[in-house]
């Protein structure tokens, strides 16, 4: 099965820009788990009169909010300095805000430091991006996936292993620890060649114009309709899922389960949400290749929403459960059709502003989707957050097949 599929033909050129990506990320990954449980190890206390509560929310989600201007200035650097000193810069960033972490404590510091990871996730991205955007077409999928896979090894070895020796070294020595892996991943930067087309593109293209208004080759409505299902899609699965699967099963629950068995299964079932980028993301991205972009995605958004309908109709504890998990892999060949799908219409002496704004888009949906969620869940239901996030791929879906034709730009 896995011959056909020839998952082994990855370019080292790929290989050598997205290692240091999943080895920076570890710092960024393992708050999510240690942070909220021991706010106090890292010295929150109320900050500006507010609760330390709200502290932890603001600064786990604040790197996403960054990203809508280092996105854009992630384009600026990598055309200014090149690739692998663009790499450098930013695994550099990275490591640092990690060893931050364990060295320092209060608020203040912390949001410094998930700024400074923001501005580096935005360039350690784009480069890989541009990277695969530089290979064939025809395998666009499959590079993507394999990217998407490696970046979450790097964070699903943080929140397992690195939990555990947190627990049996002491947080600040580990965290310490994962930020210093920015040294080894120049050993990687050091053998990535650099892309004509990033350092010798224009600048004068309006960066921060997120509706594509001055897209040279027409297809404006185009490059919004891909960005708009990217953050439907991100809104959905990387937002609004992730961050609340706990209530949701609560929710769904109805006592029948312990709190604490309740908080494991949430847990098993976000786990899963990596899973299926490490072990999957390659697979679908390969399909989408073989079989056409427009069919994965035609796929992928019926199942998504057939998916989420069986999970908040809370037919059964378990069956909600299956559910949320089998959205969780649809949303990975999602969007690793819709990365591929995005990458063949764009010019390539525009690619680096264009992949940086609909990687905003991205970062938006992941960003809004906690925020629309709990609000909604404070005032009416947790489930109607979902409800919302159909009618926003159906929104999408309408542009998409209605609004758009990508059938040609589909292979098949």
């Amino acid at each position: 099965m896995f011959k056909q599929f020839n998952l082994p033909s990855i370019p080292k050129q790929i290989t050598f820009t997205i290692v240091p990506l999943a080895l920076v990320i570890m710092g960024d990954s393992i708050l999510y788990v240690i942070l909220p449980t021991n706010f106090e190890i890292f010295g929150f206390e109320r900050f500006l009169n507010i609760d330390p509560v709200f502290w932890i929310g603001f600064i786990l989600s604040i790197n996403r909010f960054v990203r809508f201007f280092s996105n854009i200035l992630s384009s600026k650097i990598l055309s200014s300095l090149g690739l692998r000193n663009s790499l450098f810069l930013s695994a550099t960033l990275g490591g640092l805000s990690t060893i931050g972490y364990g060295v320092f404590k209060g608020v203040f510091i912390f949001i410094l430091l998930r700024i400074l990871w923001g501005i580096s996730f935005s360039i350690l991205r784009l480069s890989y991006q541009l990277k695969v955007f530089s290979f064939d077409k025809k395998d666009y999928g499959k590079y993507l996936g394999y990217c998407l896979g490696m970046q979450r090894t790097g964070s699903f070895i943080a929140v397992t292993l690195g939990v555990f020796l947190c627990l049996l070294v002491g947080y600040e020595t580990i965290l310490i620890i994962m930020g210093l892996l920015f040294l080894p991943s120049f050993l990687f930067i050091y053998k990535v060649n650099n892309l004509n087309n990033v350092t010798h593109q224009s600048l004068k293209v309006s960066n921060w114009d997120l509706f594509y208004s001055k897209n040279p080759q027409g297809n404006r409505f185009k490059l919004i309709t891909l960005s708009f299902m990217k953050f439907t899609s991100s809104f959905t699965s990387n937002g609004l899922a992730i961050a609340t699967i706990t209530p949701f099963l609560m929710n769904v629950n109805a006592n029948k389960f312990s709190i604490e068995s309740v908080i494991l299964v949430a847990g098993i079932v976000v786990g899963f949400r990596w899973i299926s980028d490490i072990f999957f993301g390659i697979i679908f991205g390969t399909l989408s290749d073989k079989f056409g972009r427009f069919n994965n995605i035609t796929l992928s958004i019926l199942f998504m929403i057939l998916f989420i309908i069986i999970a908040i109709l809370k037919l059964d504890f378990y069956i909600t459960v299956l559910c949320l998990i089998l959205m969780f892999f649809v949303s990975v060949s999602l969007e690793t059709s819709l990365d591929a799908l995005f990458g063949e219409i764009i010019e390539e002496k525009s690619r680096s502003i264009e992949v940086s704004k609909y990687s905003t888009w991205q970062d938006l949906g992941a960003a809004m989707g906690p925020i629309i969620g709990y609000l909604i869940a404070s005032s009416l239901n947790v489930t109607f957050g979902y409800i919302v996030s159909i009618i926003l791929i159906i929104i999408a879906s309408y542009m998409f097949y209605i609004k758009c034709d990508f059938r040609k730009k589909s292979p098949v």
